[in-house]
């Protein structure tokens, strides 16, 4: 008949205490152990967890990842309000166009981009012309005259660009100033939102803010 534990250890000292428990319960003690760090990490994320309000897309083959961050820290301080910046997360990323097909990076990055943008999960593009024209041809961008909050579009005329049933579905961002020093590339870049966008008290927020900093 086997002993009971207490009777065993009773007849040891601390240290031999110490050494046969160890010896005998690691497996257990550690798997203990990592349940609870789950189990705290996961408690920790649900609390803690932010909401991805806005998530722009820069179609460009680089984009300095200094004016990526004083893009960010100056949404975060100028768009946001302080109670949304403890939870809300504003995502920018790059993703390079893979037009020749040759690039294996640029192509997982497409890939992933169509993923993203079929779930509605991209709010902003901010691209060049020809990508513009291909998205704007196939019906693929919201219209911003028709976003809730924006009576009217705060940019020049020449700046709109427009789809079909005159419908504003473009604007050129190229001399923005908070845009300024971003891309290596020359040429016309525009800013777009798909028409399965998600967040668009955000998007329509944003919008009126870059209008409203070039005009100051």
């Amino acid at each position: 008949m086997k002993r009971p534990l207490r009777e065993i250890l009773s007849e040891m000292t601390m240290q031999e205490k110490v050494n046969y428990i160890w010896e005998y319960y690691k497996y257990f003690i550690l798997g203990s152990i990592i349940v609870l760090i789950l189990i705290i990490y996961t408690v920790y994320s649900v609390v803690n967890k932010k909401d991805d309000i806005l998530n722009i897309v820069l179609m460009t083959q680089y984009a300095d990842p200094e004016q990526v961050e004083l893009i960010k820290d100056t949404l975060y301080q100028e768009l946001l309000t302080d109670e949304e910046r403890d939870s809300s997360n504003i995502i920018i990323q790059t993703i390079r166009p893979n037009k020749d097909g040759k690039d294996i990076q640029g192509g997982m990055e497409m890939q992933k981009m169509v993923a993203e943008l079929s779930a509605g999960y991209i709010d902003f593009f901010i691209a060049d012309h020809d990508f513009f024209e291909q998205m704007n041809k196939d019906q693929q961008l919201m219209a911003y005259q028709n976003l809730e909050g924006i009576s009217t579009i705060p940019f020049p005329d020449d700046r709109l660009l427009y789809g079909e049933e005159e419908a504003i579905t473009g604007i050129d961002v190229t001399t923005e100033p908070l845009f300024q020093n971003l891309f290596i590339e020359e040429g016309q870049k525009i800013i777009c939102t798909p028409s399965n966008a998600k967040n668009t008290a955000y998007i329509s927020r944003l919008i009126q803010f870059l209008g409203e900093k070039e005009n100051k």
